[in-house]
């Protein structure tokens, strides 16, 4: 694994856009359209990023009702505590009738979600 990676590229989807960069954890949300949320993670989402990252995912919670898309692409590393986060963020979405999906998920991760049954209760693409 590799530690302390290059920040995570910004993608021109909106002006509606938020960076939230850590020591080791990157991530951006942006609103792609006004029925898509597209939250980009990189580095690695240990404990102490997952923690960080629940607070400042409250936003997305309130317009969970949306599809929300998450780019694994950059994503070196997941916590139990990231899951979890995850977990209730997709639980928030089903119950206020939206829907999250990941995409460019790495074979080392597909693999932890496999074996922990995450990719039962999460799209992934």
């Amino acid at each position: 694994m590799v530690r302390g990676g290059m920040p995570y590229p910004r993608h021109p989807f909106s002006p509606n856009e938020q960076d939230n960069s850590r020591k080791d954890m990157k991530f951006t949300i942006r609103e792609n359209n006004a029925e898509e949320i597209l939250i980009a993670l990189g580095g690695e989402l240990d404990t102490q990023a997952a923690q960080s990252f629940a607070t400042d995912m409250q936003p997305v919670m309130a317009e969970a009702e949306k599809h929300i898309t998450i780019d694994f692409s950059q994503l070196e590393y997941i916590s139990s505590t990231g899951m979890r986060t995850l977990l209730l963020l997709q639980k928030t979405a089903e119950a206020k009738g939206g829907k999250v999906t990941i995409t460019g998920m790495s074979e080392d991760i597909r693999q932890i979600f496999q074996m922990t049954g995450f990719d039962q209760m999460i799209e992934i693409l």
